[in-house]
């Protein structure tokens, strides 16, 4: 089977997958109240009719009410995310990446060697957000 291409997602798109990744399934109502910034009913679904149309979302229709869930993972939209800023911002280079995310403080030292240890063992480190400690 061909792999798919996606086209990359907007700030508010990538809020909306948060949402319905979280969630696992959600109406258009549940995605709203969970967006910063409570936007307007129409905006919510005209964005998740792009979001289906450009792969990541699909619909059922249950009673009134459309219900969304993932076509995409998680993991999936990162590795595309990623990949377009090393190639845009870091020539490709995945190095001058984590030397950025070391120097402006978003990854320590230490975490750093923890990832190193854990990518040699069958375990996978437990990922902790910025400035919560171990």
């Amino acid at each position: 089977m061909p792999r798919r291409t996606l086209q990359p997602l907007t700030e508010r798109e990538a809020q909306i997958m948060n949402v319905v990744w979280r969630l696992g399934e959600v109406t258009a109502d549940q995605v709203r109240e969970a967006l910063p910034g409570k936007p307007h009913d129409s905006t919510v679904r005209t964005l998740m009719r792009v979001l289906e149309t450009k792969g990541y979302l699909t619909h059922e229709v249950r009673g009134k009410a459309y219900v969304h869930r993932a076509l995409v993972e998680r993991q999936e939209a990162q590795k595309l995310a990623l990949g377009g800023l090393l190639a845009r911002l870091f020539s490709g280079s995945a190095e001058d990446l984590v030397l950025r995310l070391i120097e402006d403080e978003h990854l320590t030292p230490q975490q750093l060697e923890e990832l190193r240890r854990s990518s040699t063992s069958p375990a996978k480190p437990k990922r902790r957000k910025k400035g919560e400690s171990s």
